[in-house]
């Protein structure tokens, strides 16, 4: 029996280490990218009035800087209770991409037609929202870029609020069909909030 039970602590322990070997790994690679994109070009040539500026964005990115992890590398610390650092962005919530896909069905269906260009404005105002940009009026606001050639909403919502804001939308009722417009639908995650925005274009 000991030498049962000593094998599954052992087993644990070697599990527990491949785990934090592979958070790690990520890690590292998450770090590279990060440094080679914060990293400015033509440094030494600069100007001092550019050294000023470049030095003030890097001091930007220190004080914003946030590395998402791959999904897996996130379930492997949760299982083997692996501490994350605290530069580590916390996961995205399924719910969120849940809701991106049922207003993305929801606007199909009320006569709307899916607009790439309208997508990457809908993640700018997601992106925006979550970077702390964006005023809202209770749980709703507005992207700041891209207005006059369209229009929308951006949602500030708890995990449980964007649960019950994805039922809702899957309810199963009848949808008057409009002349709709191009649109696209993104969300983005700041830790504690889901923010999803809905883009359209002008007709």
């Amino acid at each position: 029996m000991y030498g049962t039970v000593e094998g599954m602590n052992s087993f644990r322990r070697v599990s527990r280490l491949s785990a934090t070997a592979a958070v790690a790994a990520s890690l590292s690679a998450a770090l590279s990218v990060s440094a080679a994109q914060a990293a400015p070009a033509n440094f030494s040539s600069a100007q001092p009035q550019e050294l000023n500026q470049l030095s003030s964005q890097a001091a930007e990115q220190i004080n914003s800087f946030e590395i998402e992890l791959p999904a897996q590398a996130y379930d492997l610390a949760k299982q083997y209770n692996v501490q994350l650092p605290g530069f580590i962005k916390k996961p995205t919530p399924a719910v969120a991409n849940e809701l991106v896909g049922a207003t993305h069905a929801h606007l199909l269906k009320q006569g709307h037609h899916e607009d790439a260009n309208a997508k990457n404005i809908a993640q700018e105002w997601a992106n925006q929202a979550a970077a702390g940009k964006v005023t809202f009026h209770g749980n709703v606001g507005d992207g700041l870029t891209h207005l006059e050639e369209g229009s929308g909403n951006i949602y500030k919502l708890t995990e449980q609020e964007a649960k019950d804001r994805v039922n809702w939308l899957n309810r199963d009722v009848p949808v008057t069909k409009a002349d709709g417009t191009g649109f696209g639908v993104a969300q983005a995650f700041d830790g504690t909030h889901v923010y999803v925005a809905e883009y359209f274009f002008n007709k």
